[in-house]
């Protein structure tokens, strides 16, 4: 094993069922300028071969990567196979971790000024990249805002064309775990991700409790990522009907877990009920498409809400 200096990162990658988007990841990765780096690519119980796949592609050569390969044995969503190998690196030693979307593309400086930003004061914990759509210049990600009464979270920038208002490094309430370089302090303070929103949300909380020990959350426009975005849930244009489930229930437990105040969770829960008419009212006369199952989750996302019910979305069974 190699020896892990302070200067090394440790770049966590999740893959599950995405041998192609996960190889163009890999391979980007080979030309990074800063050259500390080891990548832990762990699988959340792939079906389709592709850990296999790139397992053999790193014993043929293929990928040219310091790679440790982690298998989790199941599904463990998002934070729970993240922090499976978040925990391996940090057992390691490695001060740095750079957590990255497997369907994302990175530029060969991406991962320079994240280093140089988190080293210039102890208070910055979380650092994270400027996001365009893939293959194009329109932001996906230039930093995150947060609702403490709603718990809805925005993306600044959000499909808007580049220009220097993105260009500008400061602090903001979160980043997106899609490049979400961090300090191992944040860790040893905050502790991991918590694993049963499954699905989104996770490290919004994680940055909102970050943020409540005193850790600065900065974005870092010199830092460049492409992402194919949502490419697991069916694209921007056909999100599949589990998404809307995870965003009622996940957003609101969010407020309920981080924020003290019975008025903040009061508005949460109001919210809540507003944004459920308002998906019904789109799944009906927008989307047009798998009502029913998009009805169901819908209702039994609000359901498990308000019964705090966590974990991995339940399976839609379209009747007779």
């Amino acid at each position: 094993m190699k020896q892990v200096t302070e200067k090394h990162v440790a770049i966590i990658i999740l893959n599950w069922n995405a041998y192609n988007d996960t190889f163009e990841c890999l391979k980007s990765l080979e030309h990074l300028t800063y050259p500390y780096f080891h990548v832990f690519l762990v699988d959340n119980a792939s079906q389709d071969g592709s850990f296999d796949k790139l397992q053999q592609d790193y014993k043929n050569g293929t990928l040219n990567v310091p790679i440790t390969f982690i298998q989790t044995g199941a599904n463990l969503g998002f934070a729970g196979g993240n922090n499976v190998a978040i925990k391996e690196a940090y057992n390691q030693g490695y001060q740095y971790f750079w957590m990255l979307n497997n369907d994302t593309v990175v530029d060969p400086n991406a991962l320079t000024p994240l280093v140089e930003a988190i080293q210039k004061e102890s208070t910055i914990g979380i650092v994270g990249s400027k996001i365009y759509y893939y293959g194009t210049n329109k932001i996906w990600f230039a930093g995150g805002t947060v609702n403490l009464y709603t718990g809805k979270s925005k993306h600044i920038g959000f499909r808007k064309s580049d220009n220097s208002d993105f260009n500008i490094e400061k602090e903001v309430d979160y980043i997106t775990g899609c490049s979400l370089f961090f300090h191992r302090r944040v860790i040893e303070v905050v502790g991991y991700m918590s694993e049963d929103y499954f699905l989104y949300n996770e490290e919004t909380e994680w940055n909102i409790r970050a943020r409540k020990k005193g850790f600065k959350i900065v974005y870092v426009p010199q830092s460049i990522v492409y992402h194919k975005v949502s490419a697991s849930s069916g694209g921007e244009k056909n999100i599949a009907p589990y998404i809307d489930y995870y965003d009622l229930r996940n957003s609101y437990v969010m407020i309920l877990r981080t924020q003290e105040r019975t008025f903040n969770k009061l508005i949460a829960f109001l919210y809540l009920c507003f944004t459920l008419l308002k998906k019904i009212i789109k799944v009906c006369f927008i989307l047009r498409n798998r009502i029913r199952g998009r009805i169901w989750y819908l209702f039994r996302g609000f359901l498990d809400a308000i019964l705090l019910n966590m974990g991995k979305h339940p399976l839609y069974k379209k009747h007779p």
